[in-house]
């Protein structure tokens, strides 16, 4: 399958449940109040976040099972397939059990709650599906080494929808409960697990028989996850530990105020995840073999990413106060416009992150990633505590924002200077040139008038147009004129 075939699959794999969470966000926060959607978004926080505690053993599987499939290794298939599947359903064991042991300390540091004993309910339901969840990113990799973006997408996407659209039949039908709309998740997952579970066994008919535990294969994905398990865990916590220490500094109204447009920007990272997901295997087969062409494809990958991003992220950020009145109400905008402002910009420069952080773990420098996670992350506490215990929610969101683009500056240096294919690195300075200038589209933010902003969005969007196809004729021209290979004598 090729490259962008794989990134559109995954792309409406990950976008199907957009329009849906679009209609039903207000109806959930109608049904149920700040206070308790602010806790919803705490559960969605944690089931997605947890689907990360496989200590990196899900993505090694990815590494090493792509490999074995590439070589035709048909006998190592099972082993290291059940190797790494009952590692990580031990793991997901201890996490469902700690999450558990600590529903109780972890509510009691939310401030405000409307009813403690419903939300520790609703933790410790989540915490039953997490074997579940950390099994399905295994499987889940698995169907990725081998190119099956199909399958993964059959599944991801009715999963998708049920996360949106079993709350909202729970309030719309029952009762505004959040320990039975998490029943309605959990279940969602465990069905999802098994239907991921039925395709890879259709798709790797090498399995049959062959599923043997291997302590020797435990070694070699340890080793090769270690530093991919850091970043994986560290990074997300910053993405998604920031609703909690809202939480326990504020509220949770407050959450609410601050989740709500974090939720509708970050559906966006639909578009850097499901080109990283596709470009990791590539990249990874390409930079170990030294093919010269790798930097175009990264500068192509930035290319596609900034003319896919740009616009949802500027027009959000142009008009926040002006939609979510629209979408909510003008007293909610008065409280979360600047948040969204804040997570638009955030969103896009993360976003554009996502390829030096993907060309990095695909060179197996995840150590470096790693560490730049571990060191920001006490330094992003400490300020978002301050700047949300200060000033409330735009602060917070600042703070989010300010976090993003170092994080991402930081990549794109790491990247630039740590991964080279020969003598050329895969970033240069036209890279810095391309990405300063897409990012001072968000400049617009200080223009007053409705009107003049739309015609600064319409013109920093035909610029970057203009800027893309050009590129893309001059690639198409290149191609065209490059000399063919002449047919050998008879």
């Amino acid at each position: 399958m090729n490259l962008a075939r794989g990134t559109a699959l995954n792309f409406i794999g990950l976008a199907a449940p957009l329009p849906l969470a679009l209609a039903v966000i207000p109806v959930l926060l109608a049904a149920l109040g700040e206070g308790r959607f602010g806790l919803l978004t705490l559960v969605w926080a944690v089931t997605s976040y947890f689907g990360l505690f496989d200590l990196g053993l899900g993505r090694a599987l990815t590494l090493q099972l792509s490999v074995v499939l590439q070589q035709g290794r048909d006998e190592a298939v099972g082993p290291l397939s059940a190797t790494a599947l009952a590692a990580m359903g031990g793991l997901g064991l201890l996490g469902g059990a700690s999450l558990w042991l600590v529903a109780p300390a972890a509510v009691g540091l939310i401030k405000d709650l409307p009813d403690p004993a419903e939300a520790v309910g609703a933790l410790r339901m989540m915490s039953l599906a997490l074997p579940f969840i950390v099994l399905t990113a295994g499987l889940r990799g698995m169907l990725e080494a081998c190119r099956a973006f199909d399958l993964v997408n059959y599944v991801r996407i009715p999963l998708g929808l049920w996360t949106i659209a079993g709350p909202w039949l729970q309030v719309s039908f029952r009762a505004a409960d959040l320990t039975e709309i998490t029943a309605i998740l959990v279940a969602g997952r465990v069905v999802g697990c098994l239907a991921h579970a039925l395709l890879v066994r259709r798709r790797l008919p090498q399995l049959r028989g062959a599923m043997r535990w291997r302590r020797r294969l435990l070694g070699p994905l340890a080793r090769s996850g270690g530093w991919l398990t850091v970043s994986n865990l560290v990074g997300p916590l910053m993405g998604y530990g920031d609703r909690f220490i809202l939480g326990a500094v504020l509220s949770a109204s407050a959450v609410a105020f601050y989740a709500t447009p974090q939720e509708l920007t970050s559906k966006l990272w639909i578009l850097p995840g499901a080109l990283a997901a596709t470009l990791f295997p590539t990249l990874a087969a390409r930079i170990a073999a030294g093919d010269a062409g790798t930097p175009g494809l990264c500068r192509k990958a930035l290319d596609w990413l900034i003319l896919a991003l740009l616009p949802p992220t500027l027009g959000l950020a142009l008009f926040a106060r002006e939609l979510l009145a629209v979408w909510l109400s003008e007293p909610f905008a008065a409280q979360s416009a600047l948040a969204l402002q804040a997570f638009s910009a955030g969103m896009f420069v993360g976003g554009l992150a996502q390829l030096p952080f993907t060309v990095l773990q695909s060179a197996g420098l995840a150590s470096r990633t790693a560490w730049l996670h571990v060191l920001e992350l006490p330094v992003f506490i400490v300020c978002l505590a301050w700047a949300g215990g200060r000033f409330g929610v735009a602060g917070a969101a600042l703070v989010w924002f300010g976090r993003s683009a170092v994080d991402a500056a930081l990549m794109f240096v790491l990247a630039a200077r740590g991964v080279r294919v020969g003598a050329r690195p895969l970033f240069d300075g036209r890279t810095v040139g391309v990405v300063l200038l897409a990012s001072a589209a968000f400049l617009g933010l200080l223009l007053p008038q409705a009107g003049l902003r739309a015609l600064w969005f319409a013109l920093s969007c035909g610029v970057v147009g203009v800027l893309g196809l050009r590129r893309w004729m001059g690639e198409n021209a290149a191609r065209h004129a490059a000399p063919r290979p002449m047919a050998p004598e008879k």
